[in-house]
Protein backbone atom coordinates (compact mmCIF):
# COMPACT_ATOMS: atom_id res chain seq x y z
CA UNK A 1 0.00 0.00 0.00
CA UNK A 2 2.76 2.19 0.91
CA UNK A 3 4.61 1.91 -2.18
CA UNK A 4 2.05 2.39 -4.20
CA UNK A 5 0.37 5.23 -2.87
CA UNK A 6 3.57 7.17 -2.10
CA UNK A 7 6.39 6.37 -3.87
CA UNK A 8 5.18 5.70 -7.31
CA UNK A 9 3.76 9.48 -7.50
CA UNK A 10 7.27 10.34 -6.17
CA UNK A 11 8.98 8.31 -9.17
CA UNK A 12 6.67 9.82 -11.83
CA UNK A 13 7.51 13.79 -10.33
CA UNK A 14 11.02 12.74 -10.21
CA UNK A 15 10.82 11.77 -13.73
CA UNK A 16 9.10 14.06 -15.30
CA UNK A 17 11.58 17.05 -13.85
CA UNK A 18 14.56 15.30 -15.16
CA UNK A 19 12.39 14.98 -18.98
CA UNK A 20 12.07 18.64 -18.48
CA UNK A 21 15.31 19.56 -17.37
CA UNK A 22 16.71 17.37 -20.49
CA UNK A 23 14.31 19.14 -22.86
CA UNK A 24 15.50 22.67 -22.00
CA UNK A 25 19.10 21.40 -21.79
CA UNK A 26 18.55 19.65 -25.79
CA UNK A 27 17.13 22.96 -26.82
CA UNK A 28 19.60 25.05 -26.17
CA UNK A 29 22.60 23.04 -27.99
CA UNK A 30 23.50 23.47 -31.50
CA UNK A 31 26.98 22.31 -33.36
CA UNK A 32 27.96 20.41 -36.52
CA UNK A 33 31.72 19.80 -37.19
CA UNK A 34 33.93 19.79 -40.20
CA UNK A 35 33.71 16.41 -41.98
CA UNK A 36 37.01 14.91 -42.57
CA UNK A 37 38.37 11.16 -42.65
CA UNK A 38 36.41 7.76 -42.38
CA UNK A 39 33.34 8.34 -41.03
CA UNK A 40 30.81 5.97 -40.54
CA UNK A 41 27.73 6.07 -43.14
CA UNK A 42 25.19 6.40 -40.49
CA UNK A 43 26.41 9.83 -39.41
CA UNK A 44 24.37 12.81 -40.52
CA UNK A 45 26.16 15.37 -42.68
CA UNK A 46 25.07 19.09 -43.61
CA UNK A 47 27.08 20.81 -45.96
CA UNK A 48 29.63 18.99 -45.39
CA UNK A 49 29.69 18.34 -41.34
CA UNK A 50 29.12 15.96 -39.02
CA UNK A 51 25.88 16.87 -36.87
CA UNK A 52 25.03 16.18 -33.48
CA UNK A 53 22.25 16.17 -32.65
CA UNK A 54 19.97 16.22 -28.71
CA UNK A 55 18.45 12.76 -28.35
CA UNK A 56 14.91 13.87 -26.75
CA UNK A 57 14.31 16.34 -29.84
CA UNK A 58 17.07 15.38 -32.46
CA UNK A 59 17.41 19.22 -32.60
CA UNK A 60 21.38 20.01 -32.96
CA UNK A 61 23.24 19.78 -30.08
CA UNK A 62 25.71 22.72 -29.08
CA UNK A 63 28.89 22.17 -26.80
CA UNK A 64 28.61 24.22 -24.26
CA UNK A 65 32.63 24.32 -22.94
CA UNK A 66 33.02 25.48 -19.32
CA UNK A 67 35.99 28.38 -18.56
CA UNK A 68 38.33 26.26 -17.94
CA UNK A 69 37.87 23.21 -20.48
CA UNK A 70 39.78 22.60 -23.22
CA UNK A 71 39.69 20.14 -26.74
CA UNK A 72 42.36 17.43 -26.74
CA UNK A 73 43.56 16.46 -29.89
CA UNK A 74 40.88 13.16 -29.52
CA UNK A 75 38.25 14.99 -29.07
CA UNK A 76 38.97 17.65 -32.39
CA UNK A 77 39.93 14.05 -34.07
CA UNK A 78 36.60 12.85 -33.16
CA UNK A 79 34.19 16.05 -34.02
CA UNK A 80 36.13 15.60 -37.41
CA UNK A 81 35.68 11.72 -38.01
CA UNK A 82 32.78 10.81 -36.19
CA UNK A 83 35.29 7.90 -34.49
CA UNK A 84 36.22 7.59 -31.52
CA UNK A 85 40.21 7.77 -31.25
CA UNK A 86 40.27 5.79 -27.93
CA UNK A 87 38.31 3.13 -28.98
CA UNK A 88 40.89 -0.30 -28.74
CA UNK A 89 43.38 1.82 -26.76
CA UNK A 90 44.12 -0.20 -23.76
CA UNK A 91 45.19 3.18 -21.61
CA UNK A 92 42.03 4.90 -22.83
CA UNK A 93 39.94 2.24 -21.58
CA UNK A 94 41.56 1.80 -18.51
CA UNK A 95 40.46 5.15 -17.57
CA UNK A 96 37.31 4.91 -19.27
CA UNK A 97 36.61 1.91 -17.11
CA UNK A 98 37.26 3.69 -13.93
CA UNK A 99 34.87 6.42 -14.50
CA UNK A 100 32.36 4.55 -16.01
CA UNK A 101 32.23 2.51 -12.45
CA UNK A 102 31.79 6.44 -10.61
CA UNK A 103 29.42 7.56 -13.40
CA UNK A 104 27.32 4.75 -14.90
CA UNK A 105 27.53 1.65 -13.25
CA UNK A 106 24.69 2.42 -10.40
CA UNK A 107 22.04 2.73 -13.78
CA UNK A 108 23.67 0.45 -15.85
CA UNK A 109 25.50 -2.26 -13.53
CA UNK A 110 28.69 -3.04 -13.81
CA UNK A 111 29.15 -5.29 -16.65
CA UNK A 112 26.61 -3.30 -18.89
CA UNK A 113 23.82 -5.16 -17.99
CA UNK A 114 21.43 -2.79 -17.94
CA UNK A 115 19.04 -1.97 -14.41
CA UNK A 116 17.42 1.15 -14.45
CA UNK A 117 19.45 2.28 -17.90
CA UNK A 118 19.72 -0.10 -20.95
CA UNK A 119 21.79 -2.54 -21.18
CA UNK A 120 24.83 -1.38 -22.85
CA UNK A 121 26.64 -4.95 -23.48
CA UNK A 122 24.79 -6.16 -26.25
CA UNK A 123 24.33 -4.84 -30.25
CA UNK A 124 20.41 -4.41 -29.12
CA UNK A 125 20.62 -0.25 -29.24
CA UNK A 126 17.80 1.59 -27.98
CA UNK A 127 18.06 4.92 -30.53
CA UNK A 128 17.99 5.06 -34.35
CA UNK A 129 21.29 6.71 -33.40
CA UNK A 130 22.96 4.77 -30.54
CA UNK A 131 24.32 2.47 -33.02
CA UNK A 132 26.74 4.74 -33.99
CA UNK A 133 29.54 6.59 -32.39
CA UNK A 134 28.19 9.51 -32.83
CA UNK A 135 25.25 8.93 -31.12
CA UNK A 136 26.24 7.19 -28.01
CA UNK A 137 28.36 10.60 -27.53
CA UNK A 138 25.05 12.66 -28.12
CA UNK A 139 23.42 10.31 -25.09
CA UNK A 140 26.30 10.60 -22.46
CA UNK A 141 26.84 14.25 -23.47
CA UNK A 142 23.50 16.00 -23.63
CA UNK A 143 20.99 13.21 -21.87
CA UNK A 144 18.17 10.54 -23.16
CA UNK A 145 14.83 10.10 -22.39
CA UNK A 146 13.92 8.72 -19.11
CA UNK A 147 16.32 9.15 -16.57
CA UNK A 148 19.56 9.40 -18.36
CA UNK A 149 20.88 13.07 -17.30
CA UNK A 150 23.12 15.02 -19.51
CA UNK A 151 27.17 14.56 -18.29
CA UNK A 152 28.57 17.23 -20.97
CA UNK A 153 28.68 20.06 -18.31
CA UNK A 154 30.29 17.90 -15.48
CA UNK A 155 32.69 15.67 -17.71
CA UNK A 156 35.00 16.19 -19.95
CA UNK A 157 34.53 15.31 -23.72
CA UNK A 158 37.93 13.72 -23.98
CA UNK A 159 36.58 11.64 -20.73
CA UNK A 160 33.21 10.77 -22.44
CA UNK A 161 35.23 9.33 -25.11
CA UNK A 162 37.54 6.96 -22.87
CA UNK A 163 34.01 5.79 -20.87
CA UNK A 164 33.09 5.00 -24.63
CA UNK A 165 35.95 2.63 -25.64
CA UNK A 166 34.96 1.17 -22.39
CA UNK A 167 31.64 0.16 -23.00
CA UNK A 168 33.13 -0.91 -26.54
CA UNK A 169 34.74 -3.58 -24.41
CA UNK A 170 31.36 -4.97 -23.04
CA UNK A 171 29.65 -5.71 -25.80
CA UNK A 172 30.46 -8.67 -28.27
CA UNK A 173 31.87 -8.18 -31.47
CA UNK A 174 30.01 -7.59 -34.19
Amino acid sequence: MYFSRYLIPSIVAASMATLSAGVAIAESHTTTVEKTGDVPADVEFENGKVVFRAALDDSPLKFDLKPDQTLTPQVEEFYKTGLNPYSGDPEAIKAGNKSYQKLCQSCHLKDGGGRIGPSLNDNKWEGSRTHTQVGRFEIIYGGGAGAMQAFGRRVEQDEILKIMAFIDTLRPEK
